[in-house]
C-alpha cells in the first residue's frame, strides 16, 4: 500500500529540469496590449485584469507605462458609483439644512440634528465655504 502511494506521488512530481508553471506570465503579447488599449478607457482595471487573466497591479503598471488614460465619462460614472457607496456621504438636503443652521447653532446642536459628529459638521462647512465668525476689516485710516 505504501509503495502505491509513493508511486502516485512520484508520478505527480515534475522533473527538476522543468520550471514550475506560474499563474501569470511577465511578457505581454501584442494581442494583450491591443486589448488593453481598447478596454482601458472604458473599463475598470479590475475588470480588465479578469478578462486578460492578469493581476490588477500588472494592468495598472502597463496602462501607466503606455500612457493610457480613462475616459472622462467613465471616470464620472465610477465617481458617482463610489459616492453612492459611501456610508456618510452628504445629501443636498443635509447641506441645505447645514447652511441654514450654521450661523445660529453650535456644532454639537447641528451634529445632533443631522445625526453626525461635530468634526464632520465643521469639515463640511469648511468645504462649503461657510464661516462661523465674520471679521470686519478696518481701512488704513483707522475707520
Amino acid at each position: 500500500m505504501k509503495d502505491t502511494k509513493k508511486a502516485a506521488k512520484a508520478a505527480k512530481r515534475k522533473p527538476s529540469s522543468e520550471k514550475p508553471s506560474r499563474k501569470f506570465r511577465g511578457i505581454w503579447t501584442e494581442q494583450e496590449l491591443d486589448m488593453l488599449r481598447k478596454l482601458y478607457p472604458s473599463m475598470t482595471n479590475v475588470d480588465i485584469a479578469k478578462k486578460l487573466g492578469r493581476p490588477k497591479a500588472s494592468v495598472d503598471k502597463k496602462g501607466f507605462d503606455n500612457g493610457l488614460k480613462k475616459d472622462p465619462k467613465h471616470r464620472r460614472e465610477v465617481a458617482i458609483s463610489n459616492n453612492k457607496k459611501r456610508r456618510n456621504s452628504w445629501t443636498k438636503e443635509e447641506e441645505t439644512t447645514l447652511k441654514k443652521m450654521y450661523q445660529k447653532n453650535t456644532y454639537r446642536e447641528m451634529a445632533d440634528i443631522l445625526n453626525r459628529n461635530p468634526q464632520s459638521i465643521q469639515s463640511k462647512a469648511t468645504k462649503l465655504g461657510l464661516w462661523k465668525y465674520h471679521t470686519i476689516r478696518m481701512s488704513n485710516s483707522g475707520k
